[in-house]
């Protein structure tokens, strides 16, 4: 989906036809929040819609990709079109990001066409750069669409919530799903059902699965886990090897592992679980439900706290992770 213009994935295609539709009728909003697990081309479709609507002679179903406006896109120059995102991957959006964006849509735009903002992820700005946005969103310009993609929209202000129209994109059927993912592990030792799983069922997630070492480094953390839970390591010694890794990416992994976990102990198979000794499995099973889904709460909260942008001591809120683990293992009866 690299090529330009980009075009929707096959399971956006009904909320792509409703914004063209929306376009058609000009009653198209001025803020649009694209809401949805991770993994489903949030980001991507409001580039095909960015696309869309910066295009001079736009097609049924994209950009034209010809035009001067798609040749400044593809160039990344256009100048009515601006991505606002953290510096760094799990850093927080800045206050002073959120007003250069006000001061953009002051201005008419130099295209003669729409201005378009995306603004990714939502979840990451800040308190000060939320209360800024806000007066953006109290205040729309003429013909500028502001894009929020969210994978937590729950975590972003309600006031910034109620602004947009939310538009949420649920995972696809497993059949669509595997109808798109199969042609890509052809020729490779990969399951296109087994990534899936291992995804929850979110397609792009499961392709990135195939890249470098991330379906190695999920089972590491299974393992670790599991060394943990039978006293093998402790949370200490733990907390510090994660730590040194991807911190924010163990935490998201574990809130996910822990969703599969309640599933397997109701009977549904799931890959990750299907692939533990009997000790472990067994160990597992005996966890009340109560119990995980109030670590479950404790883990959303310390996902929220690494995404804010306070920069928390992340070996401190590993340790703390992990020792809670241990305690509820031992109270697992």
């Amino acid at each position: 989906m690299s090529d330009f213009p980009a075009l929707p994935y096959p399971w956006q295609q009904d909320i792509w036809r409703s914004f063209y539709q929306q376009l058609q009728a000009d009653r198209l909003p001025h803020a649009i929040m694209l809401a949805g697990p991770a993994g489903l081309g949030k980001r991507h479709l409001a580039r095909v819609l960015a696309q869309f609507l910066l295009c001079s002679s736009p097609r049924a179903e994209s950009a034209c990709g010809q035009c001067k406006s798609c040749e400044l896109n593809r160039a990344a120059t256009h100048p009515d079109f601006v991505v606002v995102e953290p510096e760094e991957p799990g850093k927080a959006i800045r206050v002073d990001d959120v007003r250069r964006l006000a001061e953009t849509q002051g201005k008419t735009a130099q295209q003669s066409g729409y201005k378009v903002v995306i603004l990714q992820p939502a979840e990451a700005m800040n308190v000060n750069a939320a209360n800024a946005l806000l007066k953006t969103l109290e205040e729309p310009a003429a013909r500028t669409l502001l894009m929020l993609v969210s994978d937590s929209p729950s975590a972003v202000l309600p006031t910034i919530r109620s602004r947009c129209q939310i538009r949420t994109l649920a995972i696809p059927s497993a059949e669509q799903s595997l109808h798109w993912l199969t042609p890509l592990v052809s020729g490779t030792d990969y399951n296109a059902k087994e990534l899936l799983d291992i995804a929850r069922g979110a397609p792009l997630a499961a392709r990135d699965l195939m890249q470098g070492d991330e379906l190695e480094t999920r089972r590491q953390w299974q393992d670790d886990l599991l060394q943990l839970s039978l006293g093998q390591t402790d949370a200490i010694a733990l907390a510090a090897k994660w730590q040194g890794g991807d911190a924010a990416g163990s935490v998201n992994w574990l809130i996910g592992w822990l969703h599969d976990l309640a599933r397997w102990q109701l009977g549904v198979p799931v890959a990750p679980m299907q692939q533990m000794d009997n000790g472990s499995a067994e160990l597992l099973r005996a966890i009340q439900p109560n119990l995980l889904h109030r670590y479950q709460e404790k883990l959303l909260d310390c996902k929220k706290r690494l995404a804010s942008g306070a920069n928390p001591n992340k070996q401190l809120l590993l340790e703390e992770i992990l020792l809670d683990w241990g305690i509820l293992i031992k109270r697992r009866a």
